[in-house]
């Protein structure tokens, strides 16, 4: 597939994410799909694996939204710069609910085969974002 194709998955699958249409995953990713993520501490497998991943953060986060997003693509490889948005209403990796709003720009790199999403690896202000989760004291 064409790098540009490779673009057009990666932006159907953000608008079926927003959607909340978490089953999208098995159109998009491929069974031998691995992920890598600041907040997994083993990497994400399968379609079934990155479901679970966005479930976690969308019981932590029910109004999670992606509300921008900007795609680069090469080869292989899609880039996605995106906001990552909502509010944080129940636990998440045992961090207690403070009610906030929280955002987080992130880059996240997929790469294809065979028109299947294969690897991410997410990228992110993981230290901005704890510390509006209320994990970590905000500095200064």
């Amino acid at each position: 597939m064409s790098a540009a194709e490779n673009r057009a998955i990666v932006d159907r699958f953000n608008v079926e994410l927003n959607k909340g249409n978490l089953d999208s995953v098995y159109e998009f990713i491929a069974p031998d799909f691995v992920g890598h993520s600041p907040f997994s501490p083993e990497p994400i497998r399968g379609p079934g694996g990155y479901k679970a991943f966005l479930a976690s953060m969308g019981a932590a986060i029910p109004d999670l939204r992606y509300p921008r997003w900007t795609l680069i693509a090469e080869g292989d490889l899609v880039a996605i710069h995106l906001l990552v948005e909502g509010t944080f209403t129940n636990a998440l990796m045992g961090i207690p609910p403070n009610g906030k709003k929280v955002s987080a720009w992130n880059i996240n790199i997929w790469r294809f085969a065979d028109g299947k999403l294969v690897e991410w690896w997410q990228s992110m202000d993981t230290l901005g974002f704890m510390q509006q989760l209320g994990a970590i004291p905000p500095m200064g």
